[in-house]
C-alpha cells in the first residue's frame, strides 16, 4: 500500500487512539506552539490541513488560537465542532482568512496528481505575508518515525518529496524549521531522550536540505 492509500479502518486505529490523541496534543503543545510563537503569532487564526484526531486544533484553542481544521475523516468527538470533512484540494474558507496554515505529515499522503491544487489551495486561504507550515518525510532518506516502529519508503518513488521539490510546488524558498520537541520518540524507552538529542543536529539548515536528515520541517511566506 503506498502512503497515499490510508483507509478509514487505519485512520481511526491509528490516529483516534488514547495515545495519538495525547501525542497529537503533546506535540502541539512542545513543538507547534513554539514554533508558531517565534514566527510572531501569539494568536490569530491557523487552519490545521490534514488534522487527523483533530486534537492540534483544540489545544491551540485552547492556548489562545483560533484555530479550524479539516481532514478527510472525521476527527475525534473533543475537536468535532472545529473540524470539517472536506479534501484538501478544495478547502472550504475563503481567501486570506488564515495567519497560517500547519500541513505536517500530511502531503506525502496526497496522490502526486492533486498535490499542485492542494499548494494553491493552501496558499489562497492565508493572508499576504501568512505562512504555511510542512512536516513531511524526506524523500531520499528511506526511512521515518512515522509508524509503530519505523516506516521504510522508496526514495524511487512519488509518495515522499524532497526540500527542492516542495519549494517547486509552493514556487517559493522555504525557511527550515526546528525538529526540537517535534518527535518524543517515546517508543525507544530510555534511549529515546539521547536520540532526541541526537536529531539536534538536522537543525544545521545546510543538513537539514540533504540527503542525511530523514525529515523534512519548513516554512512558505505568502
Amino acid at each position: 500500500m503506498s502512503l497515499t492509500d490510508v483507509p478509514s479502518g487505519d485512520f481511526s486505529r491509528l490516529y483516534l487512539s488514547d495515545h495519538e490523541r495525547s501525542k497529537t496534543r503533546r506535540r502541539t503543545s512542545e513543538w507547534t506552539i513554539p514554533v508558531l510563537k517565534g514566527c510572531g503569532l501569539r494568536g490569530g487564526k491557523i487552519l490545521s490541513a490534514g488534522c487527523g484526531n483533530g486534537m492540534d486544533v483544540l489545544e491551540l484553542r485552547e492556548q489562545g488560537f483560533h484555530a479550524v481544521g479539516f481532514d478527510l475523516y472525521p476527527p475525534a468527538a473533543q475537536a468535532a465542532p472545529w473540524v470539517t470533512v472536506s479534501r484538501a484540494h478544495s478547502i472550504p474558507f475563503e481567501m486570506a482568512s488564515f495567519d497560517a496554515a500547519l500541513c505536517l505529515e500530511v502531503i506525502e499522503h496526497i496522490p502526486r496528481m492533486e498535490r499542485s491544487s492542494v499548494s494553491h489551495e493552501l496558499l489562497r486561504v492565508i493572508r499576504p505575508g501568512g505562512f504555511i507550515i510542512i512536516a513531511t518525510p524526506n524523500r531520499y532518506f528511506p526511512a521515518d518515525e512515522h509508524a509503530s516502529w519505523l516506516r521504510i519508503h522508496s526514495p524511487f518513488r512519488d509518495d515522499t518529496l524532497s526540500a527542492k521539490e516542495l519549494e517547486s510546488l509552493f514556487d517559493r524558498k522555504a525557511r527550515t524549521l526546528t525538529w526540537k520537541r517535534y518527535f518524543q520518540f517515546e517508543r525507544f524507552g530510555v534511549f529515546g531522550a539521547g536520540i532526541n538529542k541526537a536529531v539536534a543536529v538536522f537543525d544545521n539548515p545546510w543538513i537539514h536540505r540533504s540527503v542525511l536528515n530523514p525529515h523534512l520541517f519548513l516554512l512558505f511566506q505568502k
